[in-house]
């Protein structure tokens, strides 16, 4: 599952492999992320990372009304353009997918 870096706890576990703007692998798949992994991410301009997850259904639901906080914060209720429109609306598509 795809979660934002914000929305990144220590103790989460990496699925895949997180890798910087350039493809170098930073972290492996499979190790718990500690505060400076998540730091790093950061850092580096990392905003997604692949996680495993055992979240429960409530967790999971509070996490996406934060996401969608966040998006309507930055977008507003609709996009200024209709390119920004779109690319609301497909973030909160893929909010609700995750």
């Amino acid at each position: 599952m795809m979660f934002s870096t914000k929305a990144l706890r220590p103790g989460m576990t990496t699925q895949d492999p997180v890798r910087d703007s350039k493809g170098m692998v930073l972290l492996p798949g499979g190790v718990t992320l500690t505060d400076s992994h998540i730091q790093q991410f950061f850092q580096r301009g990392i905003s997604v990372v692949s996680v495993e997850s055992n979240e429960s259904e409530e967790d999971r639901a509070a996490r996406q009304g934060l996401e969608k906080e966040r998006i309507l914060e930055l977008f507003g209720e609709t996009g200024a353009t209709p390119q920004l429109e779109q690319l609301r609306r497909l973030l909160m598509e893929r909010t609700d997918a995750a």
